[in-house]
């Protein structure tokens, strides 16, 4: 009887163990905000690290900033866009959108990443499909 008690409270706490580890299934939106809190490097709002005005805005690095899920498209945002597009030079801000790009777009349901932010003389903004290359300007 008390073999058959513990086998019974054993095979519950398998059970109880294995329900507490199941995740339940993301959002594409939830997705799509961890893996830019990933690419900020801060789970904190791209916001809180823009370039104060009394300062020099080269100073601070572009952050991105979640705008919108349209369909397959996913609309952005850069904070501090001045330092990717004067301060990084070409190859800097075009490593800095690559990386992005590729990123958000390996999130299933994301087909295209629209990049929103002043034209720069080493950036522009536009959208960028999962082929990699840029398929409109804005």
């Amino acid at each position: 009887m008390f073999y058959r008690l513990l086998k019974y409270l054993y095979l519950f706490l398998i059970i109880l163990a294995l329900s507490c580890t199941r995740k339940t299934p993301k959002t594409l939106e939830s997705q799509v905000i961890d893996k830019i809190h990933e690419l900020n490097g801060s789970d904190e709002n791209p916001e809180s690290f823009a370039a104060p005005t009394d300062e020099p805005p080269h100073l601070y690095p572009p952050k991105l900033k979640f705008t919108k899920i349209s369909a397959d498209t996913l609309y952005l945002e850069v904070v501090n866009s001045y330092y990717l597009t004067q301060s990084m030079g070409s190859a800097g801000a075009e490593e800095y959108i690559t990386k992005s790009g590729i990123a958000l777009l390996e999130i299933d349901g994301i087909d295209y990443v629209d990049f929103s932010f002043p034209l720069g003389d080493h950036a522009y903004p536009g959208t960028f499909s999962k082929s990699g290359y840029k398929i409109r300007e804005k």
